[in-house]
This record gives structure tokens, C-alpha cells and sequence, in this order.
């Protein structure tokens, strides 16, 4: 009787075929070994799908199916439902494990019976793979972090982000919480793990280790549509916050109407506002990339958008 594996990675790839070797062999190099890896080619149309066949008849630890595009969030919870893990651990086709990832990751979660999930640090890297900084999320360091913003003990800063491409997550939480949701896409993982956490009640940590290196890239659709992804995380945070008071939640189209009512300088306002965020975004970085010039004038006209919160941001940063 063949051995049911401590953890199933979860890949679903569309488009991917500039990083998916990379992805693919980063998995497959890992320390840990007792792992399945289940990819759903997600009706790609460049040649990510010969790649991952090829792959696949390679190493017997790989599952590979492929399928008509249904979207990230169908693809994700798809092999999901096909893993036979006890933990599901996620990745995005673009990004890269490093060699100690699982083994590190599935000790901290056994290391306490309460840790349901657990996600990484992550290191910057630009197309070519070379590192240029690190992604850390400051909160969830622990149990008791985890428990204070069940409680909403954080005031503003209850809603939770973590990297999904470093997240693992007990099979059963995952699928008793309802999974992936396609109408919070693109940002679905940042709506999962708030209602993981807040919704159903499981702990949530971050292990205080870089085990994942995230890949900033033009294809990517944090750097395509920034202004969907700001919408849309606004358009979350109303539905939890409706969750909370036991409403029903709203599409996104009512939610798009229900701003357009704005008055003139209020939706002038938050244009005003994000694109600051933006381009405090890309100068950090510029400046983790060593382009300085370029730093210096996002810095400058950010501050010319929005001075308050280009402040509120340095103010933060002297803190950590």
C-alpha cells in the first residue's frame, strides 16, 4: 500500500513557460522528500504545458493534469481537492523555493498542535532570477499575534497579509473554510487568509524565515493593474468588515457603483493616493535595486501627491 505523503505542493500554472522550469526544479530539489506535487496546467496557450510534460514523466512525485482556464482560484482549489497531503503547500508559477523550504516550514508547524497554517519571507528577484531585497510581513509572529487579531486587538491593522506563494495550510482548514474565491480575484489569497483567521478561527503564523524568492516582473499583474489590485483589497476589507456584522457581502459591481457615487474630489482624491502608493512602491524598489535616480524622483513626486502619506510611511519605517 503506497504511503500517503506529509504534504501536497499545489501548483496551478497559466503562461508561464519563461519560469516554470525554474519553479518546477525548485520543488523538486527540495530536502524534503516526502511531498507529492500536483500542477494543473490552467489552459495555457504558450508552452507551459509540454514543459510540465515533460517534467512530469521525469519524476514520478509529480501529478500533472490539464485543463480548460477556469482562473487561479477554480485551478488552485481543483488540485486542492486532488491532493491526498495532510498539508497543502502553495506557490505561484513564477516564484522559487529554496532547497530547505518545506523541510523548515513542516517542523515549525508540528512544532504546536494549534498552527493550522503557516506562511514565509520571501527574497525580491527580477526576471533573470537575481535577488534584489526582501518581502517580510512584520505581524503573526507567533500564537498570541495570531489570537490578537482574531480579537481585532489591532485596531486598524487586523486584516491580515501574508505571502501565499509561502503559505502552507492543513488540508482540512483549507477545505472547511471554503477554499479560493474567484470573485475576490486578484487578490483571493489576501480575502482566504483573513477568512481562515477571522471567519473560522485557525492560527495563522509566520515563520520568521526567507524560504521563498517572489518574482517582480512586467507580466505580472501587480505590475499590469495596480489599480484593480487597490480596488479590489479595498472591496475585501468592506466585505469582511460586513462579514463581521453578520450582512450579506456585495458583488464588486455594486461595490464599483456604490463609489462612482463619490463626490468629484473624493474619487480625485484616492486617484491622488494611489498613485503615491504606487510610486512609493516601485521606489523602494528602485532603491533595493540600486537606481537611484529613479528612487529620488518617485520619492519626489509622491510627495508632491501625497505628502501625508509618503510621511506616514517614513514614520513607519523609523519605527521598525
Amino acid at each position: 500500500m503506497e504511503s500517503k505523503p506529509g504534504i501536497s505542493v499545489i501548483l496551478p500554472v497559466y503562461n508561464q513557460e519563461k519560469f516554470i522550469s525554474e519553479t518546477i526544479g525548485s520543488v523538486l530539489s527540495q530536502t524534503y522528500s516526502d511531498f507529492e506535487f500536483l500542477v494543473v496546467d490552467d489552459g495555457s496557450t504558450d508552452n507551459s504545458a509540454a514543459i510540465i510534460r515533460s517534467y512530469a514523466e521525469k519524476d514520478k512525485r509529480i501529478k500533472a493534469f490539464f485543463e480548460p482556464n477556469a482562473g487561479k482560484s477554480n485551478a488552485t482549489n481543483y488540485l486542492v481537492n486532488k491532493a491526498s497531503g495532510d498539508w497543502c503547500a502553495f506557490l505561484d508559477a513564477d516564484d522559487v523555493m529554496m532547497p530547505e523550504r518545506l523541510e523548515r516550514q513542516m517542523a515549525f508547524n508540528l512544532s504546536d498542535p494549534e498552527i493550522a497554517a503557516s506562511s514565509v519571507h520571501c527574497y525580491y528577484i527580477n526576471e533573470k532570477g537575481q535577488m534584489f531585497g526582501k518581502q517580510r510581513y512584520a505581524n503573526l509572529q507567533s500564537l498570541a499575534e495570531c489570537k490578537m487579531a482574531m480579537r481585532n486587538e489591532w485596531g486598524k491593522k487586523k486584516f491580515i497579509t501574508c505571502s501565499f506563494t509561502g503559505l502552507m495550510v492543513l488540508r482540512t482548514a483549507y477545505l472547511d473554510s471554503g477554499g479560493l474565491r474567484t470573485q475576490f480575484e486578484p487578490c483571493e489569497d489576501f480575502e482566504f487568509v483573513n477568512r481562515l483567521v477571522h471567519n473560522h478561527g485557525y492560527i495563522l503564523v509566520i515563520l520568521q524565515e526567507t524560504l521563498m524568492k517572489y518574482r517582480i516582473h512586467s507580466g505580472a499583474i501587480t505590475e499590469r493593474k495596480p489599480f484593480l489590485i487597490f480596488d479590489t483589497i479595498t472591496y475585501i476589507k468592506l466585505c469582511l468588515n460586513r462579514r463581521e456584522k453578520k450582512l450579506p457581502e456585495i458583488t464588486f459591481t455594486e461595490f464599483v457603483a456604490i463609489r462612482q457615487n463619490d463626490p468629484w474630489f473624493a474619487r480625485i482624491n484616492r486617484k491622488r493616493y494611489n498613485y503615491s502608493r504606487i510610486l512609493i512602491r516601485n521606489a523602494g524598489f528602485s532603491m533595493l535595486s540600486k537606481k537611484y535616480i529613479s528612487f529620488m524622483g518617485q520619492i519626489a513626486t509622491a510627495s508632491l501627491l501625497s505628502p501625508e502619506y509618503v510621511f506616514q510611511r517614513l514614520k513607519n519605517l523609523l519605527k521598525k
